[in-house]
């Protein structure tokens, strides 16, 4: 034990006083470090956010016009329906018209027949009637055999 140094108590004070403030330093460094590290983070995420958002509005512009474009669609169906309901009703009235006329015409003539030939016009309303008499007979007493 011939070098044996025994340190002073103010000595070892000031060793520990700069132990300390060469931890301070580290910890001081190591904050710094992982400081810019997370800055450095934030600033490469920033632009995929911005993306990211960038393409949920994108999204939601092309959602809206889906939306919008199935309404028309929708409308436009509907304005076609109505279009082929009112030109098949259309249709119907006018072939009723003319349906109309016809027996308006037939019975018109009729009338006029029964005018000009009134004994020929009372013979043929019997014979008619004679005839589904007998049309009318014969279907009954089939259905009785």
């Amino acid at each position: 034990m011939a070098n044996e140094y025994i340190k002073t108590p103010s000595e070892v004070a000031a060793e520990a006083r700069q132990t300390g403030h060469d931890a301070m330093a580290a910890v001081q460094g190591h904050a710094a470090e992982a400081r810019a590290i997370g800055q450095e983070a934030a600033a490469s995420l920033r632009p995929h956010l911005q993306d990211a958002r960038f393409a949920g509005a994108e999204a939601l512009d092309t959602a809206k016009g889906v939306a919008e474009d199935a309404k028309d669609t929708a409308r436009d169906a509907a304005a076609t329906g109505k279009a082929y309901v009112r030109s098949a009703v259309d249709a119907a009235n006018q072939k009723l018209g003319l349906l109309q006329d016809k027996v308006a015409t037939a019975q018109d003539t009729c009338t006029q027949y029964i005018a000009k030939e009134p004994v020929k016009a009372t013979l043929m309303a019997v014979a008619g009637g004679a005839l589904l008499t007998g049309i009318l007979m014969s279907a009954l007493r089939g259905r009785r055999s």
